[in-house]
């Protein structure tokens, strides 16, 4: 398993530099949506984040939500395009892989979502963290490039398709689907 080793002076770097993620498509937001079940009220929490795009389109549907990132250049670029929705929305700067719990703690969560993020802080540590902020009965959504199909040279990008079926094995329930872009949808309760 890889994981991220660079600094968030790195990615700092690169967000200052105008780098960004593709934000999700209609049809990926319409999927996770319908397949996650959520719902205006319901508690997110957005794992690396980056620039707030998916936290703004969910705050949008009426969801409390916090997006979380280790790099301040993204989460400074967050609060700057995506101010808060009348309470619903906020940005707060934090490594997920930290042993350092996240101050305040996040209130408990419906739904935590990882979009092109979970390779990056896929760890015990974040395990344990997610044990915490998920509530009972929670939805862990990641949408992914597959380790494998991804272009041999592009360092980080993507889960094994082995990581895939664990993750299977340690949640209740699974759903795997297929997204525009190469993308891989995952949505594991239990």
């Amino acid at each position: 398993m890889l994981h991220e080793t660079r600094t968030p002076e790195h990615w700092d770097s690169l967000y200052n530099a105008s780098y960004r993620v593709a934000p999700p498509r209609a049809e990926e937001r319409q999927t996770m949506r319908a397949l996650t079940g959520a719902e205006s009220g319901m508690r997110v929490l957005d794992v690396g984040c980056g620039t707030g795009e998916l936290s703004a389109h969910m705050a949008d549907w009426g969801m409390r939500g916090t997006g979380i990132d280790f790099s301040l250049a993204a989460i400074t670029s967050a609060r700057d395009t995506h101010p808060d929705r009348e309470g619903l929305l906020d940005f707060c700067l934090y490594d997920v892989t930290s042993a350092r719990p996240l101050v305040p703690a996040p209130e408990p969560a419906d739904l935590v979502t990882c979009r092109l993020s979970f390779e990056f802080v896929d760890s015990p540590r974040f395990m344990v963290h997610l044990g915490r902020w998920l509530k009972p009965g929670g939805v862990l959504y990641i949408a992914t490039h597959i380790a494998e199909k991804v272009s041999r040279g592009v360092a980080h990008r993507g889960i094994s398709a082995a990581r895939v079926a664990e993750l299977g094995d340690t949640w209740k329930h699974m759903t795997v689907y297929r997204l525009p872009d190469n993308l891989l949808g995952i949505v594991l309760r239990g």
